[in-house]
């Protein structure tokens, strides 16, 4: 494995993840939903710190350092981990959120294929571990992230009158 590469494009990721992220705390009018998406950024910055580290040992030749992440956000709600039920109500004109959602469900779903591909392809168990627990966070984001699709997505096909139900 192309560790140089491998963190590369991993930080690439992180990136891409946390500026959506940001963007979309900066722009929603739901407070919950900019608190979690405010946090889900922070998340992704302190991935791409640590990989940014990891990448220059690499670089330099040293041997990498596998830190401990701790989360930033847990996803307690089941049914609407991100979104308050006020934001569903009036969901009708949320396109943004609506399309930041879609967009952030692919970039977890990749994210988390990444990561557990990196994790088989890793022949140091300490980097094994590391991959893997990334590739767990974003799945865990990934399901919130559907999840909440899931919880708002009827309403807003109904009050946007393209319901295809």
């Amino acid at each position: 494995m192309d560790l140089q590469k491998a963190f590369g494009t991993a930080m690439k990721g992180e990136i891409e993840g946390r500026e959506l992220y940001r963007m979309v705390s900066e722009r929603t009018d739901d407070p919950q939903a900019r608190d979690v998406f405010k946090y889900l950024a922070e998340e992704e910055n302190k991935h791409f710190e640590t990989l940014e580290k990891m990448y220059h040992s690499t670089l330099k030749g040293e041997e990498i350092n596998v830190p401990d992440l701790p989360r930033l956000v847990e996803f307690k709600d089941v049914e609407s981990p991100i979104f308050s039920e006020d934001f569903k109500n009036r969901i009708g004109q949320s396109h943004f959120e609506m399309s930041a959602l879609s967009i952030a469900l692919r970039l977890e779903r990749d994210a988390a294929d990444f990561y557990k591909k990196m994790a088989e392809e890793s022949s140091d168990s300490g980097l094994k571990d590391f991959f893997k627990n990334l590739a767990d966070w974003e799945e865990d984001h990934y399901r919130a992230i559907y999840r909440e699709i899931q919880f708002l997505e009827d309403e807003y096909y109904q009050k946007n009158n393209f319901s295809p139900f």
